[in-house]
């Protein structure tokens, strides 16, 4: 009775396995399909894509497209962007870090209610008036500034890296401080390069995060020469077939080159905290 039990067992988890698994390839080809006919596309000369095929296979392999996007006005927008990413993220890595680590400590005066006045702000948002209303009374408008401050800080971010910090044997910090070692010193020396992994996965949050602001800049920016390049992509892609400088139609092989670059800085940076991202989530998504 047992080996027909383990029998059904195994033939049900092969079933289970089998549906996972085509459940699982179908979902990679829905990921992979649309990153393929974007990059096949980008490379494809004018004549391949003027009847808006969707390309899947090369009929044409050029750069001049990715020429023409370097040598014209969206790469303005693309510096923009990656000051506003790189900037961004170095300010809130700089609020964070500090923040995470004080309410790590369990010695911190009245931690449990700014824990709580932290996950207030997971759940309830105060709305787009008044934050446009509080932006504009710092005299942020139509600055960069106005992209980065007020999203400076993720709760999400802060209460993962706590959580980490959390998990660091307090023994270690009770030791530095018998050697005389005050919070800033225990901090530096001591949590983070032991919080290697956790920082790694939040500076590539944030980094994305700021990399992809649309909202706030359609809200707050009036000049165009300080769009971000998702701004203009979004008007590129939906709007309007514009001109590329020179009076140069805008193909889609010319549109899917600026999707490339704009997709370049987060694969480039992704390769190099990886190992980190994986192993930094677990104990910092699991610590209270």
């Amino acid at each position: 009775m047992q080996n027909k039990n383990r029998i059904r067992e195994s033939a049900s988890r092969k079933i289970f396995n089998i549906i996972n698994k085509i459940i699982l390839a179908l979902v990679c080809l829905a990921i992979i399909v649309p990153i393929w006919n974007v990059l096949i596309t980008s490379v494809a000369v004018d004549a391949d894509v003027m009847g808006n095929d969707y390309l899947l296979v090369p009929h044409s392999f050029t750069f001049d497209n990715y020429y023409r996007v370097l040598h014209s006005g969206y790469m303005q927008a693309f510096k923009n962007s990656i000051f506003v990413a790189v900037v961004g993220t170095l300010l809130s890595m700089v609020i964070s870090v500090p923040m995470a680590y004080a309410l790590s400590r369990q010695e911190l005066i009245a931690r449990g209610f700014f824990m709580k006045v932290l996950t207030f702000t997971l759940v309830f948002d105060v709305g787009i008036m008044p934050f446009y209303i509080v932006v504009r009374s710092l005299g942020l408008i139509n600055t960069m500034a106005s992209v980065i401050v007020p999203v400076a800080v993720s709760t999400f971010n802060v209460i993962i890296i706590k959580n980490y910090m959390t998990s660091i044997p307090p023994s270690l910090v009770e030791s530095a401080k018998l050697d005389g070692c005050n919070d800033f010193v225990i901090l530096i020396k001591i949590i983070l390069p032991l919080s290697i992994s956790i920082l790694a996965a939040v500076i590539l949050f944030y980094f994305v995060s700021y990399w992809n602001r649309y909202f706030e800049v359609i809200m707050f920016i009036n000049d165009s020469r300080k769009y971000t390049l998702q701004v203009v992509l979004r008007g590129l892609m939906f709007e309007a077939d514009e001109t590329l400088g020179g009076g140069n139609y805008v193909y889609n092989n010319t549109k899917m080159a600026v999707m490339v670059l704009g997709m370049l800085p987060v694969l480039i940076i992704y390769p190099f905290i990886q190992k980190h991202f994986v192993s930094g989530l677990m104990v910092g998504g699991v610590k209270e």
